[in-house]
């Protein structure tokens, strides 16, 4: 679920009478979600999932402006900018950020659409679940008729804007809204179905944040042509799920697992595949966990303190010719001789800049698990830094 433009505009317009501030709101990736006039005043926006409570910059015109990510369900939803007042007073920072995540908060709960039994139970499944709750989970999958005995791979299927152009656009109570997420719910079974003819029994769900989740159950023998097929025919799988309204499609899979815990196991690969695959290549693909190589450890907990440390460690390195170095470094397998040649300089000056290099990250890319370690941090600092 993304927040509207029209709703945008609301928060907007709620803040400016409340604060009397030039105010803008952007989404996640810095664009613009409302009109405004102060908007050729903000600078141009960087590293926003690095901002904690707020931060401060310097503006295209000179004057500080201060940056305020909005939170919903402990993510970042939006963020706020301010002009003017918070030369003197940041006083009112607490006060504008729980105003609007006050009304973000409101806004979905009356725009949310009435969700069936198993999108309410594969969504707390999922999103809330903890070792004490598995007996209630096991319950309650028999009083739905799931059968969770059997190996069940998670694909998450990612509909770029569901929300806004299928759902929050209508002027419609929530009971349509369901209707349509059902009827898309059908739609993506018959699809996977149709392309699947063996082993048709899913459990399918609307998960919000533009994105429904299949599992899909598989015999053992049928594990490596799932694979396959879901690595390598996303267009023609998922091409069909295409409309006016979503042109863009991206797909994440997990490997097979049964029991409870197995789905929330399999769920978390699939998501963060696609998630991971957004980042790096973007939609109309799909994305197998496995393939993610070394950035599973990102999957493994702690996430944001992985990628604040690569973060740290790596923008000490700002000097662009051991920053080059480095990378050829990498790329030619870490020898010396190849990177010299590689670069057209003499192999001490190679040596010379490895040294500097390991100084300022306090890690030697010549010990092979330093390099692992910078490595992973480069790979890291490219996606989120």
């Amino acid at each position: 679920m993304s927040i509207s433009k029209t709703f945008g505009g609301d928060i907007k317009q709620h803040l400016i009478n409340v604060l009397g501030e030039k105010v803008a709101l952007i989404d996640s990736e810095g664009n613009f979600i409302t009109d405004t006039n102060h908007k050729s005043e903000f600078s141009a926006l960087k590293d926003l999932n690095n901002i904690k409570n707020y931060r401060i910059t310097k503006g295209i015109d000179g004057i500080k402006e201060l940056i305020v990510p909005l939170k919903y369900q402990n993510q970042n939803e939006a963020f706020l900018l301010f002009k003017g007042k918070i030369e003197n007073d940041k006083s009112f920072v607490p006060l504008a950020k729980s105003f609007s995540e006050l009304l973000i908060q409101q806004y979905y709960e009356e725009n949310q659409p009435v969700l069936d039994s198993t999108d309410q139970f594969i969504t707390k499944l999922i999103f809330n679940s903890s070792t004490h709750d598995m007996p209630m989970y096991e319950s309650e999958s028999k009083v739905l008729g799931y059968n969770l005995d059997v190996k069940r791979v998670a694909i998450v299927i990612y509909l770029k804007n569901f929300w806004e152009r299928c759902l929050a656009s209508m002027d419609q109570p929530s009971f349509e809204r369901d209707t349509i997420i059902k009827s898309w719910k059908r739609n993506i079974e018959t699809n996977l179905k149709s392309f699947f003819s063996k082993s048709n029994d899913m459990i399918t769900a609307y998960i919000g944040n533009d994105k429904f989740v299949v599992f899909k159950s598989v015999t053992t023998e049928e594990e490596e042509k799932l694979k396959n097929l879901l690595k390598n025919s996303h267009k023609a799988i998922f091409e069909p799920l295409k409309s006016l309204k979503i042109s863009e499609i991206a797909v994440g899979f997990g490997n097979p697992y049964s029991s409870i815990r197995g789905i929330i196991d399999s769920f978390k690969e699939a998501n963060s595949a696609l998630e991971l695959g957004l980042r790096l290549k973007g939609e109309n693909r799909s994305y197998y966990f496995n393939d993610l190589g070394i950035l599973r450890i990102l999957t493994d907990g702690e996430k944001e303190k992985k990628i604040h440390f690569a973060c740290q460690m790596l923008n000490n390195l700002t000097n662009k010719e051991l920053a080059k170095t480095l990378e050829v470094f990498f790329e030619q397998n870490l020898n010396l001789t190849d990177t010299a040649l590689k670069m057209g300089i003499h192999r001490n000056t190679v040596i010379y800049r490895l040294n500097q290099i390991a100084i300022i990250l306090g890690l030697d890319p010549r010990i092979f698990d330093q390099a692992v370690t910078i490595k992973i941090g480069l790979i890291i600092k490219k996606l989120f830094c």
